[in-house]
């Protein structure tokens, strides 16, 4: 009931009354009070309280256990250009960002943004200036929009749960969305974490947390995986290591395995298949790679040929085994532990395009045709999370340029092909030659299909209902730009 602070100069109670301010009646307060032994008291409010000194109300500054970096939010976690330590001025206030405003204006000198000095292609990179520990903190930031409505959609990374994206277009400072993407032989050294700075629906500068995943060293390259290998096909963009003698990117560790004893592991657990080689010997290929026609698995529905935009479409609905269960609990970490998922694995036909590289089609009609997709599939797909969302079930997919969620919150990449094989049995072929750029070959559409997937908690027959809905509201949108009757490719 009493205040049990001690006042340096006066005490902040009668102790004969035991009475403080507030027992007191306002006209008596900031009388003063004679105790015995000429004691002089005087009740909380007779005296303006004592003026605290500079700086008492600031947090002291405090650096992480074994990193040379800021702790906590109050101080900027950027490192001096000039001498390495960590900057000792506090963040901006009012600001979302653990950094001061020259720092978020010039950038962390901990890295700086480059030319990549042999390929042009490649554009800008990001290389450390210090060595750089495992661990070493940056923020991804940037302005919250939605995804379509993202300026910056090749560098926009997600942000909370139904957040949007983060668009760091046009942000001066932002060094880390200059970060290039591992090659075939090189690996990412950087991680995303799940710590977000900024509330849902921020209307201020927001940011993701993003750490070094390894130690970086000085004039080292931080690379950062961009989601998915079929973002440079889309785009017509090769996939090069980006690593030069002057800046190094990390390299991926090989395994060296006896190929004896690796196959004879592999073969005992089914996962491989013999296949006769070009010198007449019987080798073994892991099973994904084989282009053989399975059964469906877990079939529930699987609809008629319809059109989405233009463009013949059709889905299925499934239900899960549990590889697959397991596979989607990890991409989709806010799915929780539902007790069933439903897998609806959608198909779009490209017109006039065939998306395998080897078919010679022109990179620009591949890319506009690819867009037209991604646009149809979007719109359809934000129809079913509405719905389904809004009735209580779980609803999300998986970004066909990422291989992220769409909504919720992200986890572990999934693979669109490896699933299509699985679920539905279709064949995989490995375009190019080369194993990175895997393709589904659809029975009807062949290498022109385009597969996205939609997962939900919804009973299969509401979930039938929802897309059957949203599959007519998209065959009736306008700009559809095509005059072909689905029932020429039955």
């Amino acid at each position: 009931d009493y205040c049990w602070a001690v006042e340096h100069t006066l005490p902040t109670c009668d102790p004969q009354t035991g009475k403080g301010d507030r027992d007191v009646p306002a006209a008596d307060r900031g009388q003063a009070a004679e105790a015995p032994g000429g004691l002089h008291l005087a009740r909380v409010g007779a005296y303006p309280p004592v003026p605290k000194m500079a700086g008492a109300d600031i947090a002291k500054r405090r650096l992480r256990r074994n990193i040379n970096q800021n702790l906590g939010r109050d101080y900027c976690w950027a490192t001096e250009a000039a001498t390495g330590q960590p900057c000792t001025s506090r963040s901006a206030e009012g600001s979302n960002l653990p950094y001061c405003e020259r720092h978020r204006r010039e950038g962390d000198g901990a890295i700086q943004v480059l030319d990549h000095p042999e390929d042009h292609g490649v554009g800008k990179i990001v290389v450390a200036n210090i060595d750089l520990p495992k661990g070493y903190k940056f923020v991804y930031w940037g302005k919250r929009c939605r995804w379509r409505g993202c300026k910056g959609e090749d560098r926009a990374l997600s942000f909370r749960a139904n957040g949007g994206v983060i668009d760091p277009l046009n942000c001066e400072g932002q060094q880390l969305q200059f970060m290039a993407c591992p090659g075939p032989s090189e690996r990412s050294n950087i991680k995303c974490t799940d710590v977000c700075f900024g509330k849902t629906y921020d209307t201020s500068l927001v940011g993701r947390e993003i750490e070094t995943s390894e130690p970086v060293k000085k004039n080292h390259q931080l690379l950062q995986w961009y989601g998915s290998k079929e973002w440079f096909e889309s785009r017509g963009i090769p996939r090069t290591n980006v690593g030069t003698e002057a800046h190094p990117a990390p390299q991926r560790k090989k395994k060296l395995k006896s190929a004896t004893e690796g196959g004879r592991k592999r073969k005992a657990k089914g996962q491989l298949k013999p296949e006769v080689g070009t010198s007449g010997q019987e080798h073994v290929k892991p099973e994904e790679d084989v282009m053989v026609q399975l059964t469906p698995k877990g079939l529930l529905v699987a609809s008629d040929l319809l059109e989405v935009g233009g463009r013949p479409f059709e889905y299925s609905i499934h239900r899960l085994d549990r590889e697959r269960r397991f596979a989607v609990s990890q991409a989709f970490p806010d799915l929780g532990s539902a007790e069933e998922v439903l897998a609806v694995p959608t198909f779009q036909c490209a017109l006039g395009v065939d998306l395998n590289p080897e078919a010679g089609i022109p990179e620009t009609l591949v890319q506009e045709e690819m867009n037209r997709l991604h646009m149809n599939i979007v719109m359809l797909e934000s129809e079913v999370y509405s719905q389904l969302t809004a009735r209580g079930f779980f609803c999300d997919s998986v970004d066909p340029l990422t291989g992220c969620s769409m909504h919720s919150r992200s986890g572990s990449r999934y693979s669109e092909v490896y699933s299509a094989h699985k679920l539905l049995g279709y064949q995989i072929l490995e375009a190019n030659g080369i194993r990175m750029i895997p393709m589904v070959v659809h029975p009807q559409f062949g290498t022109s299909g385009y597969p996205v997937t939609i997962f939900s908690t919804a009973p299969p027959d509401i979930l039938h209902e929802v897309l059957q809905a949203a599959t007519t509201q998209a065959a009736l949108s306008v700009g559809s730009g095509s005059n072909l009757r689905t029932d020429e490719l039955r």
